[in-house]
Order: structure tokens, then sequence, then C-alpha cells
């Protein structure tokens, strides 16, 4: 990852903060020899943290409810509607793919209106999340509801088969 799209709490790159004087809150500032071990180490930090987010690109949170006859699977996908979200059932799976929301050119004319970010905290992503589901769970009964940006999975539950065990006598 470029160190370029790392940036550090003043909006600047860490290697160009510490190039321009910018020192970390609670250290009280590096002596002018340590700015090349300063830059290599806010290098090293970047190039990590990049690496270790690229991999959960498109991975969102969600929850996995247990409701005693059902169970309850929550996924918010914020911006989105039910047009831009696609569920499929893959073996014991349930694959949510949910394309970026989109913006008429009414929005993008009223964002161009606005103050510009001071600080762009999120992003949105394409989604292509699979959830494993329990081994109980009941795939005919599958319904799903997207209401307000959250989108609902019901799933109910296969009872269990019950064996009988027989008795074999001794000779």
């Amino acid at each position: 990852m470029n160190n370029e799209n790392c940036y550090g709490s003043h909006g600047r790159t860490h290697a160009k903060a510490a190039h321009h004087g910018y020192r970390p809150h609670g250290f009280g500032g590096f002596p002018p020899f340590m700015d090349r071990e300063w830059k290599a180490i806010a290098n090293m930090a970047c190039n990590f943290m990049g690496g270790f987010m690229n991999q959960y690109k498109g991975w969102i949170p969600y929850n996995l409810e247990d409701k005693g006859d059902q169970y309850l699977i929550l996924v918010p996908l914020s911006g989105r509607t039910k047009e831009d979200v696609k569920l499929s059932l893959i073996n014991n799976t349930l694959n949510i793919i949910a394309t970026k929301p989109k913006f008429t050119e009414e929005n993008e004319k009223e964002k161009k209106d606005e103050i510009p970010f001071v600080k762009n905290f999120f992003t949105f992503n394409d989604v292509n999340l699979d959830i494993p589901l329990p081994d109980d769970a009941d795939h005919e009964s599958i319904k799903s509801i997207m209401q307000n940006g959250l989108l609902k999975v019901k799933l109910g539950k296969k009872p269990p088969i019950n064996i009988n065990i027989n008795v074999e006598e001794n000779n």
C-alpha cells in the first residue's frame, strides 16, 4: 500500500507529517535525527494496516440470533434498498451481495453545495458476505425483509429426528 493513502490525525500522510514537523501527541516530539526512523515506523504501520484492512473489504458485521423456534439474521446495509441487495442460499451458507448505493445527480449537486468533508470516516463499499447457517436451519422457511437499511432474514428450525433404540436380547 502506498503511504500516500495513510492519513494521520491531521489529514496528512504520516510520512509527510513527519517531514513537516508533525509529532504524535503525547510523545513530546522526536529529536531531528529520529525523523528517518519515525518515517520508517509510520510507513511500516501504514502498510501493515492497509494490508490487514484490505482482506476485510466487502465484509460487514452481522448478528445471528437464536430466537428459540427460529433464527434471525440482522445485517446493516445503510443507504441501500432491496433492489441493491441479492440473497442466495449455497449449500448451508447464506450469501449476501449488496452494491454501493446509487446517488442521483440531484444528490451529487447537493453535495457540491455543501461544505466539503473535514473528516471522512467511512465510505460505501460493495458487499459480498457469506454467513454459515446452523445445521438445523430450515431452508424452506427462509424469509427476508429490508427496512430502513437493515436486512432481516428469518429461518425456522428443523425439528430433531428421534431415533428409536432397540434392545437386543442375549442368547
